[in-house]
């Protein structure tokens, strides 16, 4: 068993297939994600991931090409490390490898699509 604190969520990973994403305000939030593998739907798996993001404020970093003008290049950089830390920790090893020093969360997206179209 995980975990990994990011921002204002805790991911939990169990065995191999299942990320739990939970919010940490009054309100928890449970998202469970079956982790990506190549052979599952990337659709279904990339709204779960995007629905992450969003209860970690995290969203632009895969809807926005550029950064806000009221995001400072750090806090941008912060934004899409934890974005892509977040998106590994719902990948299984063999994906995972194609992935491993992205920093950019809206390019690590690109290249498991990629992955995903080559491999199946």
């Amino acid at each position: 068993m995980f975990f990994a604190l990011f921002e204002e969520s805790v991911v939990k990973i169990v065995g191999d297939s299942i990320s739990t994403v939970k919010s940490v305000n009054p309100h928890p939030l449970k998202i469970d994600v079956v982790k990506f593998d190549g052979k599952n739907n990337l659709g279904i798996w990339r709204y779960k991931v995007m629905d992450a993001l969003t209860i970690s404020n995290l969203e632009d970093t895969l809807r926005l090409d550029k950064k806000r003008d009221s995001t400072t290049e750090k806090d941008w950089d912060k934004m899409n490390r934890t974005a892509c830390g977040l998106i590994r920790s719902c990948l299984t090893q063999d994906i995972k490898y194609h992935v491993l020093h992205e920093t950019s969360a809206r390019q690590l997206c690109e290249i498991l699509k990629k992955v995903s179209d080559e491999k199946y």
